[in-house]
C-alpha cells in the first residue's frame, strides 16, 4: 500500500508479453496518480494491464481498493463497450467520456463509478515495445473535469512517468 492508501500489484505482465512486466513494474503509479490529482483532477484512478491476448484486464493499481481492488479483472468482451475497445485497446488512443451518460454507455460498472461522485472518464493506453497497449490508466472525476485540454495534460504526465521508468531501467 502506498502512503495515500492506494494499492499496487507487483509482477505485472502486459498484453505484449516479454518486456511488459518490467516496463509496468518500474512505473511509479502513485506519483503519476498524485500529479494528475493536483494538476488535472481525479477521484478514481486505476491502472489495468491487458492479459490473455487483450481479452482480460487486471487491475494493478487502485486509488479505491474497496470498490476496485488490485487483482480484480474485467472481461473486455462483456464489461466494456466496443467503442472503448476500438479506441483504447485496438487503436491505442485515449478515450474521453465527458458525461454520466458516456459512463453508462461504456462500462457495466458505471453505477459504482457514479456513486463515487464521478461523471466523466479519461482512459489513456500505455504502449508496449511493439506498440500494442500493455495497460490503460483510467481516471474518473466529476462531470466536466475532462476536456481536450485536461486530456492533453494527463497524457503528458503519464508519458513523462512511463518514460522516466524506462530511462531508469535503461541506466540500471
Amino acid at each position: 500500500m502506498t502512503p495515500n492508501g492506494a494499492r499496487v500489484r507487483s509482477g505485472q505482465q502486459g498484453q505484449s508479453g516479454q518486456g511488459g512486466e518490467t516496463a509496468l513494474d518500474a512505473v511509479d503509479w502513485a506519483s503519476i496518480h498524485h500529479t494528475i490529482e493536483e494538476e488535472v483532477g481525479v477521484v478514481l484512478f486505476t491502472v489495468l494491464r491487458f492479459t490473455q491476448g487483450g481479452e482480460v484486464m487486471e487491475r494493478i493499481y487502485s486509488s479505491h481498493a474497496d470498490e476496485y481492488p488490485v487483482g480484480g479483472t474485467k472481461q473486455v468482451a462483456t464489461q466494456v463497450s466496443p467503442d472503448w475497445v476500438a479506441a483504447c485497446r485496438d487503436s491505442g488512443e485515449p478515450f474521453l467520456g465527458a458525461t454520466p451518460a458516456d459512463l453508462d454507455r461504456i462500462f457495466d460498472d458505471a453505477s459504482t463509478i457514479k456513486a463515487l461522485g464521478c461523471g466523466s472518464i479519461l482512459n489513456v493506453p500505455i504502449p508496449g515495445p511493439d506498440g500494442a497497449p500493455l495497460a490503460t490508466v483510467n481516471m474518473c472525476a466529476p462531470e466536466g473535469t475532462y476536456t481536450p485540454t485536461a486530456q492533453e495534460r494527463a497524457v503528458q504526465i503519464i508519458d513523462t512517468g512511463v518514460e522516466s521508468a524506462k530511462q531508469q531501467g535503461a541506466s540500471a
